[in-house]
């Protein structure tokens, strides 16, 4: 069973993230501060770390929206997220999951939904929100996430 441990996202675990072969871990590694959040946490099987998970508690839909428009969508095709927009503007208090990686090493074996379960137990009751790629979409079916309108973007809870 493994464990998650939150760890401040600071230059020491960028720097590590960018010795990793995880998916996110190049654009994470070389993002400036000011867009990480705090921490990160790490998926630790017997003192290894197998993965991690970036999430973002947000207090309102406008700050998705702005991190959206900034990471997500190309500014001329906006118009094909509407379904996002209007799902997202008037939330409040929810959660963004922007990465969620395991090591090649340790896929299929678990820690990926041991994370979404443990953020389902941190977040009771909490909208939470990804925004997928067409290989990861079947893993968010799994953990019980919708499709949020005509979008990439899914939603829990």
């Amino acid at each position: 069973m493994p464990t998650i441990i939150a760890k401040p996202f600071d230059q020491e675990m960028q720097r590590l993230l960018s010795e990793t072969s995880a998916y996110h871990a190049g654009e994470l590694s070389a993002k400036e501060p000011s867009e990480l959040p705090e921490e990160i946490y790490i998926i630790d099987a017997e003192d290894t770390m197998v993965g991690y998970g970036v999430v973002w508690e947000y207090d309102n839909g406008k700050q998705l929206i702005q991190k959206a428009e900034q990471d997500y969508f190309s500014a001329d095709e906006r118009y094909l997220e509407k379904d996002f927009y209007i799902d997202i503007k008037n939330k409040k208090d929810f959660v963004f999951i922007e990465a969620l990686d395991v090591l090649k090493e340790f896929e299929s074996k678990g820690y990926a939904a041991s994370l979404v379960n443990w953020l389902k137990v941190k977040y009771p009751g909490k909208r939470m929100y990804v925004y997928t790629l067409d290989k990861s979409r079947n893993f968010w079916f799994k953990q019980n996430f919708e499709v949020l309108g005509n979008t990439p973007w899914m939603t829990y809870n």
